[in-house]
């Protein structure tokens, strides 16, 4: 099979199977993306800090990113649709159905079970992400091989004061974004 229509197949499976955005899909996008078109743990470390100050819905940007980079342009063209026909189908669905359905037991209880299945998938990919970012590890597996250096020690530095900022004082996401590339640039070169 071609890689457009293994792109094309790869975001299509993703946005009919993923609940809770583009930040619940991460976990899949990373696995997935793997398994199915090669996609690395550095790439996709790439693809979200690109997502983060790129405007636009995350799992459109995510698709579009690794569709040009394993397939060029047509790859981009094939993981784009991919992702957004699912919603678009389901959009329809739910228009019609939802007057309904909406006071449904069985709906209510369905949405009350993804929600803590969708923060543990975010936790995952956090946690992944966050040891391919600091240690260059490519999965949770590893743990027993992390090394600290310098840099490691910078990194971490870097995250925790940027954790401090956003939650002490509510700065804005994009600009801590940003800080942290000046200071890559400068420091981490």
């Amino acid at each position: 099979m071609n890689m457009v229509l293994r792109l094309f197949l790869l975001f299509l499976q993703i946005g009919f199977t993923c609940f809770g955005g583009g930040y619940g899909m991460m976990s899949m996008i990373f696995d997935e993306g793997a398994k199915r078109v090669g996609l690395t743990a550095n790439e996709f470390a790439d693809m979200t800090a690109l997502d983060l100050i790129c405007p636009g819905a995350v799992a459109l940007n995510s698709a579009t990113y690794v569709g040009y980079l394993k397939g060029s342009f047509p790859g981009s063209l094939a993981a784009t649709l991919g992702v957004i026909l699912p919603t678009i189908l389901v959009s329809i669905l739910t228009i019609i159905f939802m007057k309904k359905f909406s006071e449904s037991r069985f709906v209510k209880g369905l949405f009350r079970g993804i929600k803590p299945a969708c923060g543990g998938l975010l936790i995952y990919t956090s946690i992944t992400l966050a040891l391919s970012v600091f240690f260059g590890s490519e999965s949770v597996y590893e743990l027993h091989k992390l090394v600290f250096t310098s840099d490691t020690i910078a990194l971490l530095i870097l995250f925790a004061g940027a954790f401090f900022l956003q939650f002490r004082y509510k700065i804005d996401p994009i600009l801590l974004t940003v800080i942290g590339a000046v200071f890559g640039l400068i420091f981490l070169h």
